[in-house]
Order: C-alpha cells, then sequence, then structure tokens
C-alpha cells in the first residue's frame, strides 16, 4: 500500500512537472472549437439514418474523417493500455481494436446484405456514424480537460494524466502523444522560449 501511495505521489508530481503555455492552450481552445462543430455537423434530428445514404461515400472529406475517427481511437487503446500495463501490452491493444473493428464492420457489412440488399445502409452506416460521434465525444471531452489541465502534446494523454493522478497508471509528463496537428511543437517551442526568459 504504501508502495502504490509514494507511486502515485510521484506521478502526480511528474504531471504537474510539465505544463503547456498561453499560446498551447489558446491553439487548443481553437482545435475544441473544431471539434465541437465537427461533432454537430454528424449530430442531428436524424441521428444515424443521415449516414445511411450512399452518397456519402463520395465525399472524400466524409472518409478523412472516419480514417481520423479510427487513427484516433487505436491511438488512445494504445494510450490507456500502455499507460496501465507499459507500451508492449500497448501495442498488442492497438492489434487488437484493429482486428476488432475490422471484424466490426465485415460482420455489420454482412448483415446489410443479407437484410438489406446492400453493404451500406443499416447496420454498417449506423456502427459507423455511433463510431464517429462516440470518438468525437471523447476527443472534444479530452480537448476540455487538457486545457484546463494544461496537459503538453496530444489531447488524448489527459486520459493518462489522469490515471496516474489517480494513482492507477504509470505514465509520466515525458511519455507524451505527439500530437497530429503539431500541438508538440508548440509545446516545445514554447518550453524553450519559456527557459530562455528564466535562463
Amino acid at each position: 500500500m504504501r508502495a502504490t501511495q509514494v507511486n502515485a505521489t510521484s506521478n502526480s508530481s511528474s504531471w504537474t512537472a510539465r505544463r503547456t503555455g498561453s499560446i498551447g492552450r489558446m491553439a487548443r481552445l481553437a482545435l475544441l472549437v473544431v471539434s465541437v462543430a465537427s461533432l454537430l455537423s454528424v449530430v442531428g434530428p436524424r441521428g444515424s439514418a443521415q449516414f445511411r445514404n450512399p452518397l456519402i461515400l463520395s465525399e472524400p472529406l466524409a472518409w478523412f474523417l472516419h480514417t481520423a475517427m479510427f487513427v484516433t481511437f487505436v491511438t488512445l487503446v494504445g494510450a490507456l493500455a500502455s499507460s496501465l500495463a507499459g507500451p508492449r501490452v500497448g501495442r498488442r491493444w492497438q492489434i487488437g481494436a484493429v482486428v476488432v473493428s475490422v471484424a466490426a464492420v465485415a460482420s455489420a457489412a454482412v448483415i446489410g446484405v443479407a437484410t438489406e440488399g446492400a453493404v451500406w445502409g443499416f447496420p454498417l452506416a449506423d456502427l459507423v456514424w455511433s463510431f464517429d460521434v462516440l470518438n468525437r465525444v471523447q476527443l472534444t471531452a479530452a480537448e476540455v480537460l487538457a486545457v484546463a489541465l494544461g496537459t503538453p502534446s496530444c489531447a488524448i494523454g489527459v486520459w493518462s494524466e489522469l490515471l496516474a493522478r489517480a494513482g492507477r497508471g504509470t505514465a509520466r509528463s515525458e511519455d507524451v502523444l505527439d500530437c497530429t496537428v503539431g500541438l508538440h511543437l508548440v509545446d516545445a517551442w514554447e518550453d524553450k522560449r519559456r527557459t530562455a526568459i528564466q535562463g
């Protein structure tokens, strides 16, 4: 019990050692606005029914967003597993997440062909819509927390930080994820600028 308490304290203090600066937080606020707008664009009165139109498959933006949400999901799974049990476990869980996702999509497609006579429609379109919405909600919540806590680099890392603060993860503030939109570069620049001013 004592060792656990010491480890939790150590993790908590390591997270407080590195925070984002004002520019990093403003950049994350801008990204939060984009995330909320993206979420609102797919959540409407018709819900998942709006995704059943096959014309959506011809929209490059839709494919880009689906791919981005899938990459976000796999990254999140890996980050959480790595935080709880180490990098090797994280990679295995990421592979598992990809396999399960492919199996779910294939199953939904088969059911669609058997019941509706088409691959795209119910239930595959509904599955993709639900997956996108849940991921966007998670990402929006992560960005809100990242702004509030000053979590560096990728917003998804905030979940590992919260686990570490609770004494349930082994992640440290150094174990951050590179941000796909370059926020880790902003953080690095602010760190150097802060060090130069203080030094």
